[in-house]
């Protein structure tokens, strides 16, 4: 801007600039300075391998969909890691032992899950089928909670070694599906009457395919009110799409939109 006919001292620099200059900066460029090279790989799309993964192996049976998970196709093999999720698994045991209710309401949650078919199982004389990992996983009590004082997380970062990759590094983590926060703030006002609904444990309500479910082995009692640990071990395996993977959003987001793009479709040719 020119005021009293002096040109202001970004426009005298910007100017200078100019004349030194062959070839004038594109504003790109500028930006590009900020990221000093680093960017994405213009010839493989992460985000394109796992949506291309998910159409190609997606699955509808006894009313539910049933997924698979994102595998990188350049990650190396994933190890077994038994011995870290037992150490881990033998530790946390102790650690509740000192707090029997929570240790109750810990072992409640997971015989639910059973009961529900979220999680299995898994007898000595099973088939064994793809990948097998196990999935260490500790509790997060809150007290002041009103319901729900005791929560299951589980830890698919989890290395037995530095070296070794975790789940979620084998894992593709699959775009951001979620819609715009403003958008939906603006479509929210739109209407004199707004409508949200809630999906009770979403990422749970999602199947996980029989020959993905050994990578989401965990180890946990027989009888929570006998103190040995030894013979006293069962070792189950996700049916669901556990809270904790890298993947889980994704899976469950592209679920719901998958759900949706088919029920707008029925309805169109209604």
């Amino acid at each position: 801007m020119i005021a009293n006919g002096l040109l202001s001292i970004t426009e005298c620099c910007l100017r200078s600039s100019e004349r030194c200059l062959p070839v004038k900066p594109l504003l790109e460029d500028f930006w590009n300075l900020e990221t000093i090279g680093i960017k994405d790989s213009p010839y493989i799309s992460d985000d394109e391998e796992a949506l291309r993964n998910f159409d190609s192996t997606l699955e509808m049976g006894n009313n539910r969909y049933h997924v698979t998970w994102p595998w990188k196709s350049s990650c190396p093999e994933l190890p077994e890691n038994r011995k870290l999720a037992y150490g881990r698994f033998k530790s946390l045991v102790h650690k509740m032992q000192s707090k029997p209710d929570f240790l109750q309401k810990y072992d409640e949650i997971i015989q639910d899950h059973c009961t529900k078919g979220i999680i299995e199982k898994i007898p000595h004389s099973s088939e064994e089928t793809g990948i097998k990992h196990y999935i260490p996983h500790h509790a997060v009590i809150d007290p002041t909670k009103p319901t729900t004082k005791v929560r299951i997380v589980y830890d698919a970062s989890a290395k037995s070694k530095q070296s070794n990759p975790s789940l979620n590094e084998c894992l593709h983590r699959g775009p951001v599906m979620l819609q715009d926060l403003c958008g939906l703030l603006l479509r929210f006002r739109m209407n004199r009457i707004g409508i949200l609904a809630d999906i009770e444990k979403a990422f749970l309500q999602v199947g996980l395919q029989v020959k993905d479910r050994d990578a989401t082995r965990f180890f946990w009692l027989k009888d929570v009110n006998t103190r040995s640990i030894e013979n006293n071990t069962q070792v189950y395996r996700f049916c669901r799409v556990p809270f904790g993977v890298i993947s889980s959003p994704f899976l469950l987001a592209a679920t719901i939109d998958h759900h949706l793009s088919m029920y707008n479709s029925k309805q169109l040719k209604y």
